[in-house]
């Protein structure tokens, strides 16, 4: 990916989250504008908001990341992620809204009328909201990885930085007006490439993929290391190699990689031929197994399959209403009938941003195959672009891409932070005995 183009794009997303922001700071002045929004927040914006800040890093990247690596069993998870919103619909939203509080700790002492309940769902907040802050500067460190080549850590610090002015300068004011447009900016950022990619995928004229076999590379591919990495080959291929394999050094030379494992050290090129199938780490996982990838609950999986996929969706469909984040923006609707209102209208909203995501999962399986070499499985979104358009073009789309994933990060950290500080402030500082 060209670092300048992709460095705008993340850039220009950092800029109008500023100034969208400021948008809110001019109007939020009270304590009930800064946690709240003032309860005034019409169903349709609000609705923007919650999709915005729903779709994390994990949506926006790993998703599609599963897909590639995993195969169709992965999609029950973008299936669960929306379907939760159903049990928001019927049970959380329209009690949340009516109760009058301001964070989930509050909500739950109301309903149960105990001071204990209040203090562990205190403790289960903010552990939540840290857990899921996690992947989320981990996307950002690899975003800016990819683009700058700068360590991890310094993508989450970014984000880090972003989120804190903006929380703190405007409260839920300001990270409301934020995630809408984010929502609408990652929507566009997958859309527009995808149109692209599909028509570049149609003039590739490759032939047809059998997808229950092992992934192979379309092109001529050249795979990077940067870690040791152990090798399983199921049938010899052929490769040039800078670096050393089985601890023998080669200098752009030619090796055949005989079936069973190698061992790769780090610093290692490798460039393979098109047509030759991927050699996949010892950790490859059940879906890039032969008859693994395209159909669910194949041979192959863990044992009892079908349990595992109905835990899954379990799992996701009722997850969503514990998600501090989310709940808490049903606490800005003025009314339970438009908490209900805007749960329908993310239903829509989810469902049209998750229709675009397995395409991204299928043409990374076709294209960015040496993602599962190297368990960057995550960039997939990211490289696309480049691999299939190329030129100014990809560079362009490739950007596009790239602030829509900073856009994932922020709205989601936002939102996250927004929650966590409420229940700091509201319910563990004051336990503790400090004013604020």
């Amino acid at each position: 990916m060209n670092q300048t183009y992709g460095i705008a794009g993340v850039s220009a997303v950092v800029l109008a989250t500023v100034l969208v922001g400021a948008l809110g700071l001019r109007i939020s002045r009270t304590t009930s504008d800064f946690y709240v929004a003032s309860r005034s927040v019409p169903p349709r914006l609000n609705a923007f908001a919650v999709s915005g800040e729903y779709l994390s890093a994990a949506s926006f990247l790993g998703v599609a990341g599963l897909v590639l690596a995993q195969g169709a069993d992965m999609l029950w998870f973008p299936i669960g992620y929306t379907a939760g919103f159903l049990v928001l619909l019927a049970f959380v939203a329209a009690p949340l809204r009516r109760s009058g509080a301001y964070t989930l700790p509050d909500f739950a002492e109301a309903r149960l009328e105990s001071r204990a309940v209040r203090r562990i769902a205190s403790v289960l907040v903010v552990g939540v909201g840290w857990l899921y802050l996690l992947p989320q500067l981990r996307g950002a460190g690899l975003t800016l990885r990819l683009l700058t080549g700068a360590p991890g850590w310094f993508g989450g610090l970014v984000v880090a930085a972003v989120v804190t002015v903006a929380v703190a300068a405007g409260g839920m004011r300001s990270i409301t007006f934020v995630q809408a447009f984010q929502y609408w900016l990652k929507l566009t950022a997958l859309l527009v490439p995808a149109v692209f990619l599909l028509i570049a995928w149609r003039a590739d004229r490759a032939p047809a993929p059998a997808w229950d076999e092992r992934p192979v590379f379309q092109r001529s591919t050249q795979v990077g290391t940067d870690r040791p990495l152990t090798l399983t080959v199921h049938e010899p291929v052929r490769v040039k190699v800078t670096g050393t394999v089985d601890g023998r050094p080669l200098d752009g030379g030619p090796l055949t990689l005989g079936a069973g494992t190698h061992r790769v050290g780090p610093g290692t090129t490798l460039s393979f031929p098109p047509g030759a199938p991927v050699p996949l780490p010892d950790d490859g996982g059940p879906g890039t197994a032969p008859s693994g990838w395209a159909q669910p609950l194949s041979a192959g999986r863990e044992q009892h399959g079908l349990y595992a996929t109905y835990g899954l969706i379990l799992a996701t469909f009722l997850g969503t209403m514990g998600l501090p984040h989310v709940v808490v923006r049903f606490y800005t609707n003025p009314d339970g009938r438009a908490a209900r209102r805007t749960t329908v209208i993310v239903l829509g909203l989810l469902g049209a941003f998750y229709l675009l995501i397995p395409l991204y999962g299928v043409l990374g399986r076709l294209y960015a195959p040496d993602l599962l070499l190297t368990g960057d499985t995550d960039a997939a979104v990211l490289v696309l672009p480049q691999r299939l358009i190329g030129g100014v073009g990809g560079d362009l789309l490739g950007a596009l891409v790239a602030g829509g994933a900073c856009a994932a990060f922020l709205s989601t950290v936002s939102g996250l932070t927004m929650s966590v500080a409420g229940v700091l402030a509201q319910d563990v500082l004051p336990t503790l005995g400090i004013r604020h």
